[in-house]
């Protein structure tokens, strides 16, 4: 699809653009052109305006629809953006016939901007106004993020001005699931590589414990994902664990939290481990609890593994379980994913985790037909069932956030029962507290003052994270020159 642009006003209007486009036409590949090029006959046409009197038009041209938008101009560049994604929103809209439920909001934390509001001086009707009216978003949306404000802001509080939380990559899992984008790799492969990795990684996180001490840093959570940590043997997980222990003062940190999440790596070895390092959340993660859909994707588990896994955890004096689920997996339907929710709510886990499934170029299901990548599946409504039924089991959302090429442009939300929420989820997405990241593909946040943040990637897959180590340290003394 090609897209003429004028603009009188010079904001960069592209991603935004591409953003509402590829919400209701996935498959579409955007082309930006000048005024002047010959137009195509499936096309987007902008012109935004400057000044009094001016206007902003846009105008869309598809197979069987041809429509126009004009909106007054705006000197405010965000206005003009705002004004832009709203009428080809509802172009959109007419010529699909479908409506999505978070409106022009393209960005991933939508909790964010409501606290960034509140703290304008607007109050909880006011916003949830300029949700649906400025972005477009259902009440039903509106309502989501308001309520996991109110649940986040006492977790907010908490976090210290010197606080930090740690994250410890261990990116390799039993076997890869189809759905899967995260650096993480099948230790059929990379089994070789672990020991060598697990040097690698005590010695990175002994580098960083000294950083923090020298700044005076208050370590507040830890977190250990991949990847699943839980792959690793009962002995690899106490000698990890020690290190942590040793190099780190946990005198004030809050919670620690393991991401065991298959169900096929856990034992009572391995989560006496955590208990004895310290470790107080897990994370027990099924996706769905139908055997052929867990078959589909790659899961190498069944429902009654699952079960026993998590009955194993609950045995344990950890202060939290979560589960994590999956909405709109290969094979599954409305039905057997409520099926599945009602039977993990009647578990009574203190945190459950809802995903909409999202498609990246990593993931080896892209390119099979049955995604309904282009035709809007049924994942909205388990979406929103599962915010009902958990609302009505007395679950509060507590961390919410949107990613790129979700079906349905959904979003992936974390529920609690009383305080047991996560802490380190929220500070990730809050972006107000530090984030030290160790491990391959460990990405560090700091939070400098104003709210800027800098990032330093350490390298993604495990071979680069061995062979290139020292680059990551280096990389790592910046920490040193920033004003924490």
């Amino acid at each position: 699809m090609n897209i003429i642009l004028t603009q009188e006003d010079q904001r960069d209007l592209h991603y935004e653009v591409e953003c509402i486009l590829r919400m209701f036409l996935p498959q579409v590949q955007p082309r930006f052109l000048q005024a002047e090029d010959e137009p195509s006959p499936e096309r987007v046409e902008i012109r935004t305006g400057a000044g009094e009197g001016a206007e902003n038009r846009v105008s869309l041209t598809l197979p069987g629809f041809a429509g126009e938008e004009r909106e007054p101009a705006s000197r405010d560049r965000r206005d003009t953006e705002a004004s832009v994604c709203r009428m080809l929103y509802r172009l959109l809209t007419r010529a699909t016939g479908r409506r999505i439920e978070w409106g022009v909001l393209t960005g991933i934390r939508p909790v964010k901007l409501v606290r960034e509001l509140r703290e304008q001086g607007m109050d909880y009707r006011e916003i949830a106004g300029c949700f649906t009216g400025r972005y477009l978003t259902t009440p039903q949306k509106a309502a989501l993020c308001i309520r996991t404000d109110e649940v986040q802001q006492q977790a907010i509080r908490r976090s210290d001005p010197k606080g930090y939380s740690l994250y410890i990559s261990i990116p390799f899992c039993p076997s890869r699931c189809s759905y899967c984008s995260f650096v993480s790799h099948s230790i059929e492969k990379t089994k070789r590589l672990i020991p060598a990795y697990l040097e690698k990684l005590k010695e990175e996180l002994r580098y960083t414990a000294a950083i923090a001490a020298e700044k005076g840093l208050v370590l507040q959570t830890i977190y250990m994902g991949g990847g699943t940590p839980t792959v690793l043997t009962a002995e690899q997980l106490r000698d990890l664990l020690q290190t942590v222990n040793s190099a780190f003062d946990r005198s004030r940190c809050m919670e620690f939290t393991v991401e065991a999440g298959r169900p096929d790596t856990i034992c009572r070895d391995k989560l006496q481990a955590l208990v004895e390092g310290g470790v107080d959340r897990v994370s027990v993660n099924p996706q769905t609890l139908n055997d052929q859909v867990l078959r589909q994707v790659g899961r190498r588990h069944t429902a009654a593994e699952f079960l026993a896994a998590y009955s194993l955890a609950k045995s344990m004096p950890f202060t939290a379980i979560n589960v994590d689920l999956i909405a709109g997996l290969t094979g599954d339907t409305v039905e057997s994913f409520r099926d599945t929710l009602d039977q993990i709510i009647a578990l009574k886990p203190g945190n459950i985790t809802v995903h909409s499934l999202t498609m990246k170029r990593a993931a080896d299901m892209i390119g099979e037909k049955n995604l309904h990548l282009t035709g809007f599946s049924p994942v909205s409504q388990m979406v929103n069932y599962s915010q009902e039924a958990l609302d009505a089991a007395g679950y509060r959302p507590y961390y919410l956030y949107r990613q790129k090429s979700t079906v349905d442009s959904l979003e992936n939300v974390g529920f609690c029962k009383g305080d047991a929420l996560c802490l380190y989820n929220i500070y990730i997405m809050d972006e107000t507290h530090t984030i030290l990241s160790t491990g391959g593909g460990g990405v560090t946040k700091v939070v400098l003052p104003g709210n800027r943040i800098e990032r330093i990637f350490n390298y993604k897959y495990p071979y680069e994270y061995i062979d290139r180590f020292q680059t990551i340290l280096e990389r790592k003394d910046a920490l040193r020159e920033f004003p924490l």
